[in-house]
Formats: structure tokens, sequence, C-alpha cells
């Protein structure tokens, strides 16, 4: 039988996301969309045999844990998690908040639509500090900036907008990470000698994360919501409701709910140090790794 890799499906090799992505859309279950993703590829590999094609989706998991790289990058995720949670415990982010109430409550000539403002612009430059990894970084802005949002009455399509938008194409545009990393590895592949110089030199022709990264700014200074956004807007000014009825976050509630340790003193140093800790080490350990 002919080598799979040598194998053109044509049409058929895009199925497989795209399906996912609709039932990740429609179900809002991002595991089993992408389980079911992996299965429906290998079932396309494996000429419609089910269960062949179970073995394999199965044998694929397993076999990630094989790559040193692959593993690394999952005991990141999980630890940077634990970190997240670690700041809620330890009441780094309840300090965040109290900081700023105290620094809103000193800026009295500023109006509530100013003070809004104000917010949303440190969230976004918060989002390009944290360049680690995209979602990693988005995860962070929402969760250390989620409490006064919504003590502002922000809604929540705000704040993801913010975070994605300000996280992930800086991610993109700054290469001290483990996106630069995998894109300066690929260019070495393809026979760049000096990858990271040309990375630095395709910057300017990243078009979209230039254009998403300036737009925030300009609508969070501006006002000027429209569609879906505004529609969120006025339901929160009308109703107070942060998210829509029925609406599901993708982040699971023991990182959205979690709440400080009895007796712990809340200081927001105990949220920047490890956050911060996290951002300049990681380029340090690229260069090292």
């Amino acid at each position: 039988m002919e080598d799979n890799a040598t194998i053109s499906y044509g049409f058929l090799s895009i199925l497989p996301p795209v399906i996912a992505i609709i039932i990740a859309i429609w179900r809002k279950q991002v595991y089993l969309s992408l389980l079911f993703g992996i299965w429906l590829g290998w079932l396309i590999i494996s000429d419609g045999n089910v269960w062949q094609s179970i073995m394999s989706t199965v044998d694929a998991m397993v076999k990630v844990f094989q790559d040193p790289g692959n593993t690394r990058t999952i005991m990141f995720s999980a630890l940077v998690g634990a970190l997240i949670l670690f700041v809620q415990k330890s009441g780094g982010v309840q300090g965040f908040v109290m900081m700023m109430d105290k620094f809103l409550n000193k800026l009295e000539h500023r109006s509530p639509k100013g003070k809004r403002k104000l917010v949303q612009l440190m969230a976004w430059a918060t989002g390009i500090i944290i360049f680690v990894e995209t979602s990693i970084s988005s995860l962070t802005v929402g969760t250390i900036f989620r409490p006064i949002f919504d003590k502002l009455k922000i809604p929540r399509e705000k704040l993801a907008y913010i975070a994605d938008s300000s996280s992930a194409p800086t991610s993109i545009l700054i290469p001290l990470n483990a996106w630069g990393a995998f894109i300066m590895g690929q260019l070495f592949i393809v026979g760049f000698h000096n990858p990271l110089n040309a990375l630095f030199k395709s910057m300017i022709y990243n078009f979209y994360p230039l254009f998403a990264l300036l737009l925030v700014p300009i609508l969070i200074i501006t006002g000027k919501d429209f569609g879906p956004m505004l529609k969120a807007e006025r339901r929160t000014r009308k109703t107070g409701k942060l998210m829509n009825d029925g609406a599901k976050p993708l982040v699971s509630d023991e990182l959205i709910k979690a709440k400080p340790k009895k007796k712990i003193p809340h200081r927001a140093y105990n949220m920047f140090i490890p956050i911060l800790t996290m951002v300049f080490m990681m380029p340090f350990m690229l260069a090292y790794t």
C-alpha cells in the first residue's frame, strides 16, 4: 500500500478542521470538537475503517508525550493554570482590585465614562506586556481585570475582545516567546541561516496583528462600538447583565470563581511578582534551551 504521507486527499483534507470548528461554535465544547476532528482525520486516512480510526486516534494522542517538546508544552500550560489559581488563592488578584479601587477613587475629576476607558486601556497595555503566549496572556488579562470590569459594568464581551486582541497580536509581533521560537525553527528548516533576522524583517508585513493591536485603543478612546459589541454594551447598561443569558465561559469555574484563602492579606504584589517572573524568565529560558 502507498505511504499515507504521499497521498493527496484533496478536499477531504480540510474537512476535519472545518467540522471541528463548526462543532466548537455549535456545542461550545472545545475538547470534544478537537477529538472529533482528530478521529475524522484518521477515518479519512484509514479509508473509512471505523475501528482502525479509533485505535489510531488513541495511539496518536499517546504518542504526543513521546516528544519532549510536546510534553514540556503541556506541562507549561498546566503550570500557568496553577500560577493563575495561585495568584487568586494568595489574594493577589483581590489586592490588585483594591489597589485599582484606590487609584480610581483618587481620580475624582474623571467621569465614570473616563474611568471605564482608562481601565480598558490598562487591560490592553497588560496584554501587550505579558507576551509569553497567546492563550496564557489572554487568560492572565481576563483573570486580573475581570473583577474591575464587573465593578464598572463593562460587559464580558468587551473584556474578551480586549484580552484577545492585545495578547494574540503581541505574541506574534514579539519573537521572544514560544511562538517566535516555533517560527524561527520553521524558517531554519526551509533554509534561512539567520531566522531571527528574517523574522524581525518580516514583522512590518504582519498587517493583521498590527491592525488588530492598534484598533483596540482607537475603539476604546472613541467609544465607537458596533454590531454585537454595541448590543452587549446596551444590555449591560439597561439590565446590568455582564453576559447574555445562557452564555457559558470557556474558562473553567475553578479559575473564574477561585476565592482567596482565609486569613491571608490581600496584596497586589502577590500577583505582580509571580506574573512578572514568568514574563522575564521566558526569553531567558528560550535562549538557554
